[in-house]
């Protein structure tokens, strides 16, 4: 599954939770538990330990960490009656499911089944996951979907922002940033092409 795709499933965890305790802050936290295990797990893996385990679906990936920020998500709740924690836990448990992880139940269940097994993927495989990445028109779609959602339910935050961003000197670098954007959409387009 794709990075957007699964911060979009953790948004929809989020807006749902949000309704019910009448908090909006619980998006954000949703949207970071749906991408969490990625963010840790791939740079760990593909990184930090590539010529040891060179695998992206380490620990973040498995039951064992979700239940212990769940159980923590608990303390919290029953002490603060904060579900922040919870909410992190639901997002990185989507993630989990959307990822099939209980197709390698040893790897879902580390440490109980044992080591996690180590699938090694190539050199190349984060250029070539970021390549996968900007080139799937769903990629941009949940970017746009996620962007839309924050920028209605922010809104007031948003305007506040840009009032405070509405200096000539502003525009011109958001005009530099916006075109160097484009260019690198260009270049990463042509590249497929080719």
């Amino acid at each position: 599954m794709y990075l957007l795709a699964h911060a979009m499933a953790g948004v929809l965890i989020g807006l749902i939770l949000a309704a019910i305790v009448r908090d909006r802050r619980v998006v954000l936290l949703g949207a970071l538990g749906g991408v969490l295990p990625d963010l840790i797990d791939k740079p760990l893996g593909h990184i930090i330990l590539a010529e040891t385990v060179g695998y992206g679906r380490l620990y973040f990936h498995g039951l064992t960490i979700v239940t212990l920020i769940a159980i923590a998500g608990l303390f919290i709740y029953y002490h603060r009656r904060s579900i922040g924690l919870l909410v992190l836990a639901a997002g990185m448990l989507s993630h989990q499911i959307l990822d099939g992880m209980w197709l390698r139940p040893a790897g879902w269940l580390w440490p109980f089944l044992g080591p996690i097994p180590l699938l090694r993927t190539p050199d190349d495989f984060l250029w070539d996951a970021l390549m996968r990445e900007l080139s799937q028109p769903s990629e941009w779609l949940f970017f746009l979907l996620i962007t839309g959602l924050f920028a209605y339910l922010y809104r007031g935050e948003l305007k506040g922002a840009l009032a405070r961003l509405s200096g000539p000197t502003i525009r011109r670098l958001l005009v530099v940033i916006l075109g160097l954007a484009i260019l690198a959409a260009l270049a990463v387009g042509g590249r497929n092409l080719l």
